[in-house]
């Protein structure tokens, strides 16, 4: 039984993907276990194959790539999901992370840039290329002044203490799931991309607090 990662492609360009392919190959790690043409293959493959990760273009034929993100991602939450792309806009980068994505990179990125940020997806790591984070940051500048719930706050504070989803839905008397979307909405209100990143808006808004725990 191989120990390499698995990875599966997904992009309507044959030229490219087959470029990508050569040098995922060429690393040791790592084995190329599918390619997939358009988003309803993509789908197909990663039912059949189970990837580790899938590199995965946005804009593709018959489903696109947020909507293929978006059914894998509910099917098989273990697979992990990089967006490669051309654009690096504020809009697709949120559509693709609202679809899912583990990562968002640019297609222009260098080799060894791309295996890292492979292995630190793999690892539990969100990666977004530094262009593409410049837009969301701009974005969310643009949209500093946040409602909060109250019970939005709390989460959020004891996010900025580590606490994980269970250990907050436990305090409050909360479901998981509960709380899961409560964080989900705070990503999405605050434009971050990781419970990091909600610590780091919470301090710099002055949202915590030493009062809950």
């Amino acid at each position: 039984m191989s120990d390499k990662i698995k990875v599966l492609l997904a992009d309507d360009h044959k030229l490219l993907i087959a470029g990508l392919k050569m040098q995922i190959e060429a690393w040791e790690e790592f084995e190329v276990v599918g390619i997939s043409y358009d988003g309803r293959e993509a789908v197909k493959h990663a039912k059949e194959l189970q990837p580790d990760i899938i590199l995965m273009d946005m804009q593709m034929p018959e489903l696109s790539g947020y909507e293929a993100t978006g059914i894998i991602k509910e099917q098989y939450p273990n697979i992990k999901v990089i967006a490669l792309t051309t654009f690096d806009d504020h809009e697709t980068v949120e559509a693709a992370l609202e679809a899912g994505c583990d990562g968002f990179l640019l297609k222009v990125l260098d080799p060894d840039q791309l295996r890292s940020s492979i292995h630190s997806v793999l690892d539990g790591v969100s990666v977004i290329d530094a262009e593409a984070m410049k837009h969301l940051r701009k974005k969310k500048e643009e949209k500093s002044s946040c409602d909060f719930s109250e019970r939005e706050i709390t989460v959020l504070q004891y996010i900025c203490k580590g606490c994980t989803n269970k250990e907050i839905a436990d305090m409050l008397h909360l479901q998981p799931g509960t709380v899961k979307n409560i964080v989900s909405m705070l990503l999405n209100k605050t434009f971050c991309v990781s419970r990091a990143d909600l610590t780091r808006y919470a301090y710099e808004k002055n949202l915590t607090s030493n009062e809950n725990g």
